[in-house]
């Protein structure tokens, strides 16, 4: 069986905090893998906005390989027609959707509506926002709305793009770790505690292994460093 994960290049990308003790007096396990798992808190970022955090996020982002894109391509081609031969969809190739070749990046709607008007949608990136309630109509700038996993998988069968990155929120992490849509996890570390109510999903990590760990930065008054795990 396929791993979809690698035929169309599916990855997630985030940034988690420490997070600051409950009322209860529960503390964060020095070297637990949970240690770094805050997402959010009141419909924000829990730190205050990191600027080395948020170049490194669009650097990985909207970093594409013109030469590496039709063995790419080729690859998922190449499952469209064995699974056409089965019986089990079309056979369409990649559209000719943009231009220059970029990147796909998947938000929930929260995280959608959480970006500042200036920068909506993300440049030099396909967005696709991942929503049962919004329609077209709820939305003036040019992105591609969808209302299940199942439909991204659809719309990437005929997209012309190089990664697909999934940004989040938790529940969009969480459903494509368990389906074992995840080809690697682009995790920021930000050494800071802070109160948080969204949190990053717990996942097997028998599936993956830390494959790069960054040097560690200083900015806004904390550290932090950027790991990545593959499967």
């Amino acid at each position: 069986m396929e791993d979809l994960s690698d035929v169309f290049d599916i990855y997630a990308i985030c940034a988690c905090c420490k997070v600051a003790p409950t009322s209860e007096g529960t503390k964060n396990e020095p070297f637990s893998p949970r240690t770094f798992r805050g997402l959010g808190n009141k419909g924000t970022l829990p730190w205050k906005c990191n600027s080395v955090d948020m170049k490194y996020l669009r650097s990985v982002m909207t970093y594409v390989d013109e030469s590496k894109y039709e063995k790419l391509k080729w690859k998922r081609e190449r499952y469209l027609r064995m699974e056409a031969s089965q019986g089990g969809g079309d056979n369409t190739s990649g559209g000719d959707n943009a231009d220059k070749l970029q990147n796909v990046v998947v938000m929930g709607r929260s995280n959608w509506e959480s970006i500042p008007k200036q920068y909506k949608p993300l440049p030099n990136r396909i967005n696709v926002v991942l929503s049962k309630t919004l329609t077209k109509e709820d939305v003036k700038e040019k992105v591609f709305i969808i209302d299940s996993i199942d439909d991204l998988l659809l719309l990437l069968k005929k997209l012309k793009y190089y990664k697909c990155f999934i940004i989040g929120g938790a529940q969009v992490y969480r459903e494509c770790l368990s389906r074992n849509l995840i080809k690697q996890i682009y995790f920021t570390r930000i050494n800071g505690a802070y109160p948080c109510d969204v949190f990053f999903p717990e996942f097997d990590e028998s599936q993956f292994r830390v494959t790069s760990v960054s040097e560690v930065y200083n900015s806004k008054g904390t550290t932090l460093d950027f790991l990545v795990y593959s499967k």
